[in-house]
């Protein structure tokens, strides 16, 4: 698949973009500008980017690289690529504006698969503020590290609505759908707590079993989750799009993912909680 070697440059080239962005945090002018989906940008998004660009393109195996804060290659071209690198320098860049620390550096390496849509093999995903990194993919296990401390691997914890359930929610992008999903949950699920969570955060959290399900319906787009479904799936969770299946990758020209449910326990039966019939509802 790929070497240690590399797991360990791409962590080393994550936490040199956490730093870049910690060297900006808390500033009084972050030179804020929107995008025409009028998400935010900012001086630390690009200086991330710039750091990331510089790194993987330092390496000694070479692959794309398709990120937030790029061009963006033309579909025709992308979806020829068998392995590529998909980044989002700075997720969650409304939480470091609003200055809570929910924001992540996000790096994935993508395979093309036989069916034609892309996975991720492996993703990083480091937490500038708390200075922690989560790493993993199928069949490399998920591991946490808090800076200099041992890594540890992690794990989702089964799932027990007789005792609790954590559901996770964006902390500044919550929709109308969204509420009226968690609704649903509260009926079937009487003992439900919600929680907002920034960033790639959510899905970490819940590859370590700090809460068990997080309900996506809502924009985002595909370098939003790579990283964090590498992680999960590393640690034995999973990431379902809205037919119940794994997510994919780099299969249509448009970049913007569909409505999506990560969960950390692999043996229930969500299809009683996510599939068409239901979402179509909403």
């Amino acid at each position: 698949m790929f070497d240690d070697k590399l797991i360990e440059s791409v962590k080393h080239i994550a936490r040199q973009a956490g730093e870049a962005i910690l060297t900006l945090y808390h500033q009084a002018d972050l030179n804020i500008q929107h995008k025409s989906d009028k998400t935010p940008v900012t001086v630390a998004d690009l200086k991330a980017n710039e750091v990331i660009e510089q790194g993987l393109k330092a390496l000694q195996v070479q692959y794309p690289m398709l990120s937030e804060e790029s061009e963006h290659t033309a579909f025709p071209e992308r979806c020829q690529w068998q392995r590529y690198w998909l980044v989002d320098p700075l997720d969650g860049t409304q939480e470091f504006i609003n200055g809570n620390g929910q924001f992540t550096v996000n790096i994935a390496l993508m395979e093309k698969s036989e069916e034609g849509p892309s996975y991720p093999l492996l993703g990083v995903v480091q937490v500038p503020d708390e200075h922690t990194l989560y790493w993993g993919g199928r069949g490399l296990g998920a591991f946490k590290q808090i800076g200099d401390q041992p890594a540890v691997t992690i794990t989702p914890r089964i799932f027990q609505p007789e005792k609790r359930v954590v559901a996770l929610g964006s902390r500044s992008y919550g929709t109308e759908r969204a509420a009226v999903f968690v609704k649903k949950l509260k009926a079937l699920y009487p003992n439900l707590e919600i929680r907002p969570v920034g960033s790639a955060l959510k899905s970490c959290h819940i590859a370590e079993g700090l809460a068990d399900i997080y309900p996506r319906l809502g924009p985002t787009s595909e370098w939003d989750t790579g990283a964090a479904q590498a992680v999960l799936e590393g640690a034995g969770g999973l990431l379902l799009d809205p037919d119940g299946k794994r997510f994919s990758y780099n299969f249509k020209e448009s970049l913007l993912n569909s409505d999506f449910l990560v969960v950390g326990d692999p043996t229930q039966n969500w299809s009683k909680i996510w599939n068409p019939q239901v979402l179509g509802s909403l």
